[in-house]
C-alpha cells in the first residue's frame, strides 16, 4: 500500500507551497491598494522553503522503496530532519505569519 500512497505526500505539499505563491499574489495586490509595506516576497521564500521538503520527501520515499540502490544517508533520521522537517516547519510557518499579519482584519470583519 505505501508503493501506491508514496507520491501522494509531495504532491500536498507542492498544494501547500502553491497556497503560499497565491497569497503572495493576493497580498501583493491588497497592499498595492492600502498602500501597505509589501511582504509578499517571504511568502515566496516560505514557498521556497515547503517545494525543498516536498522534494525531500519525494527523494526519500523513493529511497524507502528501493533501499538496496540507495545511498544510506538518505535513510538516516539526522537526513529527515534536515532536509524536510526544517524547512517544512520554517516554511510553514512563516506563510502562516504573514498570513496573520496581512488578513487578520477578514478574521476580525467576520467575528464581530
Amino acid at each position: 500500500m505505501s508503493v501506491i500512497t508514496t507520491p501522494l505526500g509531495p504532491v500536498a505539499l507542492l498544494a501547500v507551497a502553491y497556497l503560499g505563491t497565491l497569497f503572495a499574489d493576493l497580498t501583493r495586490r491588497l497592499c498595492a491598494v492600502t498602500k501597505a509595506r509589501d511582504h509578499y516576497g517571504w511568502f515566496r521564500v516560505g514557498s521556497a522553503l515547503v517545494v525543498v521538503a516536498a522534494f525531500s520527501q519525494a527523494v526519500r520515499a523513493i529511497a524507502a522503496l528501493a533501499p538496496h540502490l540507495a545511498p544510506p544517508v538518505l535513510l538516516e533520521p539526522w537526513f529527515a530532519v534536515l532536509s524536510y522537517h526544517i524547512p517544512l516547519c520554517m516554511g510553514v510557518t512563516l506563510i502562516l505569519v504573514l498570513v496573520l499579519r496581512h488578513w487578520r482584519w477578514t478574521l476580525k470583519e467576520k467575528l464581530d
